[in-house]
């Protein structure tokens, strides 16, 4: 048997993005999210893959909102994105064809939102450095990802120091061929 590293097993496609675990770790988010924040601003979704986090925001306003940013390196997983988001009639959602670590935060305004939910996927923190002091951040992570960084909300929190600490949290989850815990925290960078 050769030994590998466990990597995410929802698969890297569209049908992936959208396995039960996936599904209800966003939803997870954005329900706390509604709860510490009614209303936002402009929300930044950084590594937004397919663009799910931004189709729920449409399909299930949990909160107020401006624009939405995706986020996303992969000029052909934001062109999915559009199409879906265009599909249910979104038109407040934009596709940022970028590098996360060479944003722009002009745009984020006093009351916006940034939120990572790829960060086994982002080695280093050049992202969120160029965030701005003050901004509302939510974060998620898994245990038994590829580099096992992440076994807590406190590694979250080590690795990416919050000034404020509004939410923490873990969920169980299980996807196509493993149980993993989702870990979460939100706050005031």
């Amino acid at each position: 048997m050769k030994i590998r590293d466990l990597a995410e097993s929802s698969g890297y496609s569209l049908s992936g993005s959208f396995t039960h675990d996936l599904t209800t770790s966003k939803v997870w988010l954005l329900q706390q999210l509604a709860k510490i924040a009614p209303q936002v601003g402009t929300v930044f979704i950084i590594g937004s893959w397919y663009g799910n986090i931004s189709l729920y925001i449409a399909l299930m306003p949990l909160f107020r909102h401006g624009p939405v940013s995706n986020v996303e390196r992969d000029k052909n997983m934001l062109r999915q994105s559009a199409r879906m988001l265009r599909h249910v009639g979104d038109k407040r959602t934009l596709h940022m064809l970028a590098d996360s670590n060479d944003l722009d935060y002009r745009q984020l305004g006093d009351d916006g939102v940034v939120i990572n939910t790829s960060l086994t996927d982002m080695p280093g923190r050049e992202w969120f450095d160029r965030i701005p002091d003050g901004t509302l951040v939510a974060l998620q992570a898994r245990d038994h990802d590829p580099g096992h960084q992440f076994d807590s909300p406190q590694d979250i929190l080590d690795k990416f120091p919050l000034d404020q600490v509004l939410y923490q949290g873990s969920l169980d989850l299980r996807d196509p061929e493993t149980e993993y815990t989702r870990f979460m925290v939100i706050g005031q960078k």
